[in-house]
């Protein structure tokens, strides 16, 4: 399977249009990759999440860390984010299957000072 990221020919993505961001990094929980998964829609966050979760539950456990839900501003489209630890590698997730443009944000990241929540917020709530 083949990961779909950002490339330098890639289109760009407006934070105010359907799509999906994602990264992954190293869970704190030893052996585990945390995967953190924005789905912006007006209707089917939930369908978008399920498809990459099926991929995810072919090959081992999936559990979730996170979920957040709020409006993007000045659009019909909400956003849902969730965070997941699992033991999958990214080269076993196709995010072409979420059949929304896919991008991959290496800032989407738990950080030090202030928190995930907040980043994904200020992307598309201010």
């Amino acid at each position: 399977m083949k990961i779909q990221t950002e490339t330098s020919k890639a289109i760009k993505i407006s934070n105010r249009e359907r799509h999906v961001r994602w990264n992954w990094e190293i869970s704190p929980e030893y052996g585990l990759v945390r995967y953190h998964i924005v789905v912006i829609d007006d209707k089917s966050r939930e369908t978008t999440i399920e498809r990459l979760l099926e991929q995810m539950q072919k090959y081992g456990f999936v559990e979730r860390i996170r979920r957040s839900e709020g409006k993007v501003i000045g659009t019909d489209y909400r956003y849902l984010f969730e965070s997941y630890d699992t033991p999958i590698a990214p080269r076993e997730i196709d995010f072409s299957k979420t059949r929304k443009p896919v991008k991959q944000d290496q800032a989407l990241r738990e950080r030090k000072k202030g928190n995930i929540e907040d980043y994904v917020s200020r992307i598309y709530e201010n």
